[in-house]
């Protein structure tokens, strides 16, 4: 299933126009080309990135794009988060999915910032990788497979930064090309 979707964004990538526009910098290209296959949008570039927006951008990365209707579901996974949150449906699939997990106290603070390394993890996640599959451990042993695998390109933040909306724009353009656990790009 990974791979039918990694299959079907470099599809996407191969027919957007964007990407052979000569006049956008690197960072621009990437920025139009995750926002023309609907993972970002918005033209505020530098704002951060919160736990729910973060989960909707994973959601709209994934197979479960067209799943997810973005109203709330009817019930809640988290007390902090009400069923007709307008984030409820993303963090349930990426919750569901183990892309994202919440607190021990029962919430999942959607407002909060998400970290370099939370996102990382993530993403990691949704390419297949487990903590098993990992040498070391978190954060290291993520942000060094991120970067391994050149999830990081693009991205200039270390651990513990807070990642903006250009940086979530190149973290996943960069997942458009990087390997699966099982070795697919």
């Amino acid at each position: 299933m990974k791979s039918k979707l990694l299959s079907l964004f470099l599809a996407a990538c191969m027919l957007c126009p964007l990407l052979a526009a000569p006049s956008y910098a690197a960072g621009d290209n990437a920025v139009q080309m995750v926002q023309a296959l609907g993972i970002l949008d918005g033209t505020n570039l530098t704002g951060a990135v919160s736990r729910a927006e973060f989960a909707n951008m994973l959601v709209a990365a994934s197979s479960y794009k067209d799943s997810i209707s973005g109203e709330g579901s009817g019930y809640s996974l988290f007390k902090d988060v009400k069923s007709g949150h307008w984030a409820s449906e993303y963090i349930r699939c990426a919750v569901s999915e183990g892309w994202m997990t919440g607190y021990t106290d029962g919430t999942f603070r959607p407002d909060q910032t998400v970290k370099l390394e939370e996102a990382c993890s993530a993403v990691l996640k949704l390419l297949g990788y487990d903590s098993a599959s990992l040498a070391g451990s978190f954060p290291s042993a993520q942000l060094s497979k991120a970067a391994a695998l050149g999830l990081r390109d693009g991205i200039s933040l270390k651990q513990g930064g807070t990642m903006a909306r250009r940086d979530c724009a190149a973290l996943f353009s960069n997942l458009m090309t990087a390997k699966t656990s099982g070795g697919q790009i």
